[in-house]
């Protein structure tokens, strides 16, 4: 029998190293049972895990066998596992190693120290394959650390062979990993990286897609749609999912557009760009992401429009400033996002937010008291229409 202990391991080991703060604190349990926290609560349906008084998480060691395809696909052994086994079926080396708090001890057989210290994301063994959603995590630990942290060869080779795993993820899964991606800093170091590992065609086949095009227009001398499109992202770096979601898709039907036009004509309508969204975005923010792009071209081409639609461009922002803000935004960052031969052309911000503050704050209720008849919901509309188009002939 294994002697009784509990190690803290994972992420809390991993950043205590390299000096990152941490409050999420997961320990395993080698030599015990499940019987032996029966007072403790317990969560999870393949294993338990079990709550200490804390907070947190005490899960018992274990080894995972892959028995059949899919995330669910695996079978969990806990009978007599020693540390160094539990160790060994985690992703990479630098989160394979365990702290024994009573004694203050690192614990580390695979060398997760080493690759701390050479800055190396490494698989700790072939297991790695058993769940591609580690490709993901690798990725975004590297936009994590950045670009100084290098994938070890034979971890490249691992993943490569992994191309045709990786077309059967399941798309909650990886909406899963894009939430916390979209949080990072630096979230185009992501895309960038699986592009480098050359699988981004299975997971993103859409997002890839922008590698094959290279618009050689005067406004676009990028080598290809997608180093405009991380060009854009990097410039979102501190913004919302809403924005980075937004910059990822903005110019995502360009490539049918100009195999089927010869030009980018199209590549901001909605039907065309929404069936090519390949991240299963929740509908309310999808929503957004939609807005943003179906607009942000418009946006630059108002004093082109007539005042009537100019009017209706405003009014379909529904009196949301935070989303005229978040256009503008995604509009610099698409204009900066580029290596252009003409000059960028800047917003006239101040002139946009005042047009879209004189047009929210009208209130019709006094041309309707002026009235002498009772006064359809069809012709308040018109008439909030025409002011409208009378405040953008102020401006325009």
């Amino acid at each position: 029998m294994l002697k009784k202990k509990i190690y803290l391991v994972g992420g809390a080991v991993r950043d205590m190293l390299m000096d990152i703060p941490f409050s999420d604190k997961d320990y395993v349990a080698v030599g015990y049972k499940a019987s032996d926290f029966d007072h403790l609560e317990k969560i999870g349906k393949d294993f338990p895990v079990f709550i200490t008084k804390n907070n947190e998480e005490l899960a018992l060691a274990r080894v995972e066998k892959k028995i059949s395809k899919g995330y669910n696909g695996f079978e969990t052994d806990t009978s007599n596992i020693s540390l160094e086994d539990d160790l060994k079926r985690r992703d990479l080396t630098i989160n394979s190693i365990a702290y024994d708090e009573q004694n203050s001890i690192f614990i580390d057989p695979y060398k997760g120290k080493d690759d701390i210290d050479n800055k190396i994301l490494r698989h700790t063994s072939t297991a790695f394959v058993e769940d591609p959603i580690r490709v993901l995590r690798i990725a975004r630990f590297r936009a994590t650390f950045g670009y100084q942290w290098k994938i070890h060869h034979t971890t490249k080779v691992l993943i490569y062979n992994m191309k045709d795993e990786l077309k059967t993820l399941q798309k909650d899964r990886v909406y899963k990993e894009i939430e916390k991606v979209l949080k990072l800093k630096n979230s185009d170091i992501f895309f960038q990286t699986l592009f480098e590992l050359g699988v981004l065609d299975s997971i993103f086949s859409s997002i890839y897609s922008l590698t094959t095009l290279k618009e050689g227009s005067l406004y676009h001398m990028e080598d290809s749609c997608f180093i405009h499109t991380m060009m854009v992202l990097k410039n979102l770096s501190d913004c919302s999912a809403v924005l980075k979601l937004a910059a990822l898709y903005h110019d995502i039907a360009k490539p049918i557009c100009y195999r089927r036009y010869g030009n980018s004509s199209g590549h901001d309508k909605k039907e065309i760009i929404e069936s090519l969204i390949d991240i299963n975005i929740p509908t309310k923010l999808k929503k957004r992401v939609l807005f943003l792009i179906q607009n942000h071209i418009k946006i630059y081409i108002l004093d082109e429009m007539k005042a009537t639609k100019i009017a209706s461009f405003f009014e379909s922002f529904r009196k949301d400033k935070s989303l005229l803000e978040d256009l503008i935004t995604l509009a610099d960052a698409d204009n900066q996002g580029r290596i252009c031969e003409k000059t960028k052309q800047n917003l006239p911000k101040k002139k946009l937010l005042d047009i879209f503050e004189a047009i929210s704050n009208y209130s019709p209720k006094k041309w309707i008291d002026q009235q002498n008849k009772e006064i359809s919901s069809e012709a308040i509309k018109q008439h909030i229409h025409r002011y409208n188009i009378s405040i953008v002939k102020k401006y325009f």
